[in-house]
């Protein structure tokens, strides 16, 4: 099972108002800016861990953010 982020520009926007730079907030969840960066720029899905801590990091639940 995979997801898929159904806005990524919302998910940039909730990194920024967390006050991370997008490396700052890879680093904080434990996964590379590189996977981060191919997330939000829409070439990777993300494995159900993974979206879990996108989501907890960005204060969202899993189901708002991905499908």
């Amino acid at each position: 099972m995979s997801f898929k982020l159904k806005d990524s520009e919302q998910v940039r926007t909730l990194i920024s108002y967390s006050g991370k730079s997008q490396r700052t907030f890879a680093e904080s969840i434990n996964v590379s800016h590189s996977y981060l960066s191919q997330i939000l720029n829409d070439k990777r899905n993300v494995s159900p861990a993974v979206a879990l801590k996108i989501a907890d990091g960005v204060g969202e639940t899993i189901e708002s953010i991905f499908y």
